[in-house]
């Protein structure tokens, strides 16, 4: 009786070993799967919540949380339920639900770095619908726009003093732009290099955010290089200056961008 208690109790805990077990997968920088744990920027990994429920979270490299969804099958498209991301001080960045069709559906919200809202609106069965709003990175409102059946009816724009403006160029998507141009940027990178007596080979990327008042901000490295080299290169972009802010809808955003460097 014993003995049968025993292997009993042993195949219930191989089986919730089994059920438990991740499904985990590496992407690189150009968001393809790869088998080279190293060369990761996104981990995901995937967990059996009960028969007909999944759980998905991507990690960044340092493993900190990016976002998670909910799946009926371990196929990542069929979303059920709510998705939540987070920003890189792991506060929600964003919220969204999908209904039993994988279609975005009911209340979305998403938020600055700050804390500040960013925009929020509904989606029915996949589309935009009705009153959605947009708002600056202090905080004012940016825009109104009407939807029906993910079609725009109407939009206007706010300044930060609640007047009515102009559709203008920023109206849309406007990348940040660095003064004199990129190739002046990877000049004066370049030039730093050159200071440096490391003997490595190989890349690395630096990962920023350029701020809305063309500052570099929340700079990291996740490649292996020594502390100190580490620290002179994140001191070094933190002080760049010459960067002006991309816009998104007619407001000043923070952008995320890198930096691919090589040592010969």
């Amino acid at each position: 009786m014993k003995k049968e208690s025993l292997i009993l109790f042993l195949f219930i805990s191989f089986f919730s070993f089994c059920q438990n077990k991740e499904i985990i997968t590496y992407y690189n920088s150009k968001g393809q799967i790869t088998k080279e744990a190293l060369k990761a920027v996104i981990i995901q990994k995937v967990s059996k919540e009960n028969d007909s429920l999944w759980l998905f979270r991507r990690f960044r490299r340092n493993n900190q949380l990016a976002v998670y969804w909910y799946s009926k099958t371990k196929d990542s498209q069929n979303k059920i339920g709510q998705m939540v991301t987070f920003d890189l001080n792991d506060s929600i960045s964003s919220i969204k639900y999908f209904n039993h069709q994988g279609l975005e559906n009911g209340k979305f919200s998403s938020w600055f770095d700050n804390r500040n809202k960013n925009s929020e609106g509904r989606y029915v069965n996949g589309k935009k619908e009705g009153l959605w709003r947009r708002y600056y990175y202090s905080g004012e409102l940016s825009a109104k726009a009407m939807f029906k059946n993910d079609s725009l009816i109407n939009e206007r724009f706010y300044t930060k003093d609640g007047a009515v403006k102009e559709k203008d160029k920023n109206c849309c998507r406007k990348k940040p732009e660095f003064k004199g141009g990129i190739k002046k940027y990877r000049k004066i990178v370049q030039k730093f290099l050159k200071t440096l007596d490391y003997k490595i080979k190989g890349s690395i990327t630096v990962n920023y955010t350029i701020g809305i008042d063309g500052k570099l901000t929340n700079v990291r490295i996740y490649d292996v290089l020594p502390l100190d080299l580490k620290n002179k290169i994140i001191d070094f972009f933190n002080n760049i200056e010459g960067w002006q802010p991309g816009f998104i809808g007619g407001r000043e955003m923070p952008f995320q961008n890198s930096f691919t460097i090589h040592f010969k």
